[in-house]
C-alpha cells in the first residue's frame, strides 16, 4: 500500500509545477509557510484537512484529487484551461480599467 503522505505530496508538487508556481507561490496562496509546504510535498509532514482544502482551492481542484494515486493527464488540461481563464479574465479587467481611465 502506498503511503498517503507521499501520494499527497507528489500530487501537490505535480499540479503546482503544471501551474508554473514555486513552492512559495502555492504556500502563500494556501496560507502556510514555505518550509511546511516543502515538508508536505516531500511526504514528511501531514497537513490538516483545512490546509489540504486550502491547497486544493489554490490549485482550483477538488481536495479528493490530491489523494488519487494516479492523477490523470486530464489535470493538466484542467490546469491549462484554468490558467487560460485566469489570463483572459485578467486581460479583460485590465482592458476595462484602461478604457475607464481614458474616459476620465
Amino acid at each position: 500500500m502506498t503511503d498517503i503522505l507521499l501520494v499527497l505530496g507528489s500530487n501537490i508538487r505535480k499540479i503546482r509545477k503544471e501551474f508554473g508556481w514555486t513552492q512559495a507561490d502555492l504556500a502563500e496562496k494556501s496560507g502556510i509557510s514555505v518550509p511546511f509546504m516543502t515538508q508536505i510535498e516531500l511526504g514528511r509532514k501531514s497537513a490538516s484537512l483545512e490546509v489540504v482544502q486550502n491547497i486544493a482551492a489554490a490549485l482550483n481542484i477538488s481536495y479528493k484529487q490530491l489523494f488519487e494515486e494516479n492523477i490523470a493527464s486530464n489535470n493538466q488540461k484542467k490546469t491549462n484551461l484554468s490558467l487560460l481563464e485566469q489570463n483572459i479574465a485578467s486581460s479583460v479587467v485590465k482592458k476595462i480599467h484602461e478604457e475607464f481611465l481614458k474616459i476620465k
